[in-house]
This record gives C-alpha cells, structure tokens and sequence, in this order.
C-alpha cells in the first residue's frame, strides 16, 4: 500500500500499488498516474487536466492519452513526484 500525496490539497492518501488512478479523500478530485516520455519520471496528475502537463523533473511538455488503458498505465507503486500544468505557472 502506497501512500500518495494529493497534488491539489497536499494530503496523503492510501493507494493500492496496482492502481493507475485514486480519489482523494480529502478533496475528491481524481488522481490519475503518468509517465513523461522524455525523462521516464513518473508522477501523479489531477485527472481534469485534458490535454498536456509539465514534467515535475525536466518541464517537458507531455502530452495526455485520450484513453487510459490500466495495461499500458503508470501504476502507483512506482510514482516518484507530480506534474505540474501546462504551461507551469
């Protein structure tokens, strides 16, 4: 069992490690699990965001799939930070 941060709120939640995404249980935005196709950092992302993020470690552009398949999904085991938007503020 993970213990993820929010990256809105900021509070831990627990995850399943095999889980591509999670509900916060403080704020209840879905969290969703990407990987930055530059860099290989993986990070958690609110799910709202539709079209790009910013890489949390080298602020790449990354792009969003239209469709997350749990096969080919970043699970939560192996997340290392977060993205921010894009363009990062």
């Amino acid at each position: 069992m993970a213990y993820l941060t929010c990256p809105d709120c900021m509070m831990p939640s627990p995850v399943g490690d095999d889980a591509v995404a999670f509900r916060c249980t403080s704020c209840f935005i879905e969290v969703v699990f990407e990987t930055c196709a530059e860099c290989g950092f993986r990070q958690t992302i609110p799910s709202r965001w539709h079209s790009a993020y910013t890489c949390g470690k080298c602020s790449a552009k990354c792009l969003l799939p239209r469709r997350r398949m749990y096969a080919t999904s970043t699970k939560a085991f192996g997340v290392e930070g977060y993205g921010y938007t894009y363009p990062r503020f």
